[in-house]
């Protein structure tokens, strides 16, 4: 058996805020956690996030309004707010201008200087938390062209073409009394979801199921998604998380309140002078223990320092210690029917006292 984690994106075109730094590190340790009993492998592919309208957008705006300007010394607070200001004040860009962008990118895996800069500031944070950088830096071309994916969204009645009378094409699953969903424009330009479908669609038939991955702001989505990949005979799950509030709030990142909060900030001001096995256990014991998942409370700079100094204390007494049969036994009570890892119950092993040390080390290495 081998899942395959189909993770939503990040667009390259703002800073890391404590609801990606979640993301990234949840997803993370899921992966690990459950690979100790099922193989998996995490999807990583710029190319959908990069082709969507969210960062043409931007790399539109930037090119007629900052034309000329050197991206590669600027911070990502600099660029962040420049993406404020596209949303603030830059209108859509014209059909044809989109698909000059997504020509480009489809076919020559193009990146816009500033997103390159944001990715390379982005690697630097990952690199500190012990992220693998294929998240970010991996690109590739699309494993399906655009016809295959919708017919064989067709063939199985999940498709409603209009481009016949000059309309768009939209995902149907009205059947299941789901809205139609729009997947090309009447100008034939494509959405994310078509992107994901054909990078999915060919590598799902490599593994035995999909775990779909994404934030709570597009459910819906990511439940058709599901939906479609189970129609078409793929074993799939799909695991939502929940956005961190800052200052009481979660706001999107083209909406600001994020510029005291960005992973390189929070390394800086809270983590500064802690070993790098401190910080990767602290960051992962903040964000996915003493936040909360479904309902986190809003950062905090002394809530993730306690963690931080949380992780000093676990690593100064830890000693490993191999698996026993029991402690097997225990590690498989951590896992769901569906196969997915009871995250909060897994990180509260290190604080039990009780706790094997077998056990308590298997859980250790997946947060470091």
């Amino acid at each position: 058996m081998s899942t395959l984690y189909a993770p939503v994106g990040i667009t390259p075109t703002k800073p890391l805020t404590p609801s990606h730094l979640k993301g990234v590190l949840l997803l993370d340790f899921m992966q690990r956690f459950e690979g100790l009993f099922t193989p998996g492998t995490i999807w990583h592919n710029r190319r959908p996030w990069d082709i969507s309208l969210q960062t043409i957008r931007f790399w539109d705006y930037l090119d007629r309004e900052h034309s000329g300007v050197d991206f590669s010394t600027m911070g990502e607070g600099e660029i962040g707010a420049l993406y404020i200001d596209c949303h603030r004040t830059g209108a859509l860009p014209p059909a044809d201008r989109i698909a000059t962008y997504a020509r480009r990118i489809e076919t020559e895996g193009y990146v816009h200087p500033a997103s390159g800069r944001i990715l390379a500031l982005w690697g630097e944070v990952f690199a500190t938390l012990g992220l693998a950088g294929d998240a970010l830096f991996h690109s590739a071309p699309f494993g399906l062209d655009q016809e295959a994916v919708l017919e064989r969204l067709d063939a199985h009645d999940m498709l409603l073409d209009q481009r016949g009378f000059g309309g768009g094409v939209h995902l149907d699953l009205t059947d299941e009394g789901r809205p139609l969903r729009l997947l090309m424009s009447e100008h034939g330009l494509s959405n994310y979801i078509l992107a994901i479908l054909r990078d999915l669609l060919d590598r799902a038939p490599q593994h035995d199921s999909v775990c779909l991955y994404h934030d709570s702001g597009i459910e819906r989505d990511y439940d058709a998604l599901m939906r479609v990949l189970q129609r078409l005979g793929v074993q799939c799950r799909r695991v939502g998380f929940t956005r961190v509030p800052v200052e009481g709030q979660v706001l999107s990142a083209k909406q600001g309140g994020w510029e005291q909060y960005t992973g390189a900030r929070l390394l800086q001001r809270v983590a500064g002078g802690a070993s790098s096995a401190e910080i990767r256990l602290g960051f992962r014991l903040y964000f996915l223990h003493a936040l909360g998942l479904r309902k986190p409370d809003s950062y905090s700079d002394e809530g993730l320092g306690a963690c931080l100094e949380r992780a000093r204390r676990l690593l100064a007494v830890h000693e490993p210690a191999p698996l026993t049969t029991d402690d097997h036994v225990a590690l498989e009570k951590l896992m769901k029917r569906d196969g997915s890892a009871n995250i909060y119950g897994a990180i509260a092993v290190l604080e039990q006292k009780k706790a094997a040390p077998g056990l308590r080390h298997a859980v250790l290495q997946c947060l470091l």
